[in-house]
């Protein structure tokens, strides 16, 4: 049964003129990326660190105590970046190709731009990107994580925010609106690492006057009625399956 859906979807994907991808948060902790919403995760670091993970990632923690924000996101943020998985290199490989138009994601780990996809939307921004609160100069990933204490501009001496949208922030407008018309173009939407019911598809499902909505996601839940064509698994193991079958197809061609 699975494997017929596969095809179906295939097909579809491959019929698409304009393939927008919903990425899911799950996305990233399927490639190995922390995941502060995990129970098991929140207790472990209130008791490293005196807060839950999401009082330390919230605006005004960072504006109230930066010394205690940086330990906590270099410590633990920064050193659970993740690797991009089987499931975000075949995004990539359909982009390539010219089938796959965005990538449209919440997660902060840029998974989908490591993997090689260029055309991406990171709603909440990217650990990847920091800049000079002050003076607006770039500084990369690794300049705060070997930063002393709080990381400081090399010019200005302000300190660096990190260019992710904090717990308690407003998405950036801009973001949110090229996110909209990217849907808006779609003619099939693919949900990967998520459900009908996550805010992220809740919020651009309504943009979308395509034809098909493809869900692949691990878990079960009562909304994927909504879905065209549902398939329960593994991005990592789901999405390769479909590229692959397209490359045996071309070769036959």
């Amino acid at each position: 049964m699975t494997a017929n859906k596969i095809e179906v979807a295939r097909r579809t994907i491959m019929k698409s003129s304009y393939l927008v991808c919903l990425q899911g948060h799950n996305a990233s902790t399927d490639c190995g990326c922390i995941d502060y919403r995990d129970s098991n995760v929140a207790y472990d670091i209130e008791e490293k660190y005196g807060y839950s993970p999401e009082e330390m990632f919230h605006a005004s923690f960072y504006n109230a105590r930066p010394e205690q924000f940086f330990k906590y996101y270099k410590q633990e943020m920064l050193e659970h970046t993740g690797t991009p998985g089987a499931g975000a290199l075949a995004l990539a490989q359909l982009e390539r190709e010219g089938i796959l138009k965005c990538v449209i994601t919440r997660e902060i780990f840029s998974l989908a731009r490591r993997a090689g996809c260029k055309n991406v939307v990171e709603l909440h921004g990217s650990v990847f990107q920091n800049m000079c609160s002050h003076c607006r100069r770039d500084y990369s990933l690794e300049y705060v994580k070997k930063a002393k204490g709080v990381p400081l501009c090399e010019k200005c001496h302000r300190p660096i925010r990190p260019q992710v949208c904090l717990v308690g922030e407003q998405v950036d407008n801009a973001r949110v609106t090229r996110a909209a018309e990217e849907v808006e173009k779609a003619d099939v939407l693919l949900l990967v690492c998520c459900s009908m019911n996550q805010r992220l598809v809740a919020t651009h499902l309504k943009y979308f006057d395509g034809n098909k909505v493809i869900l692949i996601n691990p878990l079960e839940h009562y909304s994927d009625i909504r879905a065209d064509i549902v398939i329960h698994g593994r991005a990592a193991e789901i999405l390769p399956k479909i590229v692959n079958a397209k490359r045996e197809d071309d070769e036959k061609q």
